[in-house]
């Protein structure tokens, strides 16, 4: 026992001397236990893979692994920014590609996403690791996705390519078509996607067909819209 704790201790010490020697080594360190994790959690599951693996792959010290992380929730949330911010970077210069056209933008953002979901297969296995293990994260999560979605809907609404809808309304569409994102997800999961254009489109159809301005044409959803217009002015 008094060995094993020795061995700590010199594990974080050394962990410790080579964030004092500098912050450029220090962020490799980070950068490669991330990329192991990511890759653990594609072959065996996050929760199935053990931080001694972790580090092995990544060929630092258990105590350098700690060192960095603190545990290994901590790393969970910490390879969940990084796959978001990915994964945001991509989403902004799919906007700025698709121009002012609010469709064009969606389907942009839409094949950026895809994309994403192609290059880190383990990003959805993680997600839905997240949702069994730690629910609570999950749910934090979860809510912030339909709150961006929500804030898309509402700029389809303003710039006229979708009809207008109410708050409650556009919360219930957010939840959906987040639930429709999933379905993309296990159809690039599955392979079975075929043509990611193809698959994109299909979706986008969806939405100009429930949402889109001209879905508004029918009688009950000319009523539906005007009552939703009329409550924003009050």
């Amino acid at each position: 026992m008094a060995e094993s704790t020795s061995l700590a201790n010199r594990e974080r010490a050394g962990a410790r001397a080579e964030a004092d020697a500098g912050y450029p080594k220090s962020r490799e360190t980070r950068a490669r236990i991330l990329a192991a994790a990511l890759e653990e959690a594609g072959e065996s599951g996050f929760h199935k893979t053990s931080v001694a693996r972790i580090a092995a792959r990544a060929g630092v010290a258990i105590g350098s692994l700690h060192y960095h992380f603190g545990s290994r929730a901590e790393l969970i949330l910490e390879l969940m920014r990084q796959l978001m911010a990915d994964y945001m970077a991509r989403v902004h210069a799919a906007e700025a590609q698709g121009g002012r056209d609010y469709f064009a933008r969606e389907r942009a953002v839409l094949l950026a996403y895809v994309a994403h979901v192609r290059r880190h297969p383990a990003y959805v296995r993680l997600a839905d690791e997240i949702k069994l293990h730690e629910p609570e994260l999950y749910r934090r999560g979860a809510a912030m996705w339909v709150t961006r979605m929500a804030g898309r809907i509402r700029e389809g609404i303003a710039e006229g390519a979708l009809r207008p809808m109410s708050d409650d309304e556009i919360a219930r569409k957010a939840q959906f078509l987040i639930g429709a994102r999933h379905s993309l997800e296990q159809l690039v999961e599955s392979d079975a996607a075929g043509d990611d254009e193809a698959m994109v489109d299909s979706y986008l159809e969806l939405v100009r067909d429930g949402l889109g301005a001209r879905a508004a044409a029918s009688p009950r959803r000319a009523r539906r819209a005007n009552g939703a217009a009329k409550g924003s002015r009050r």
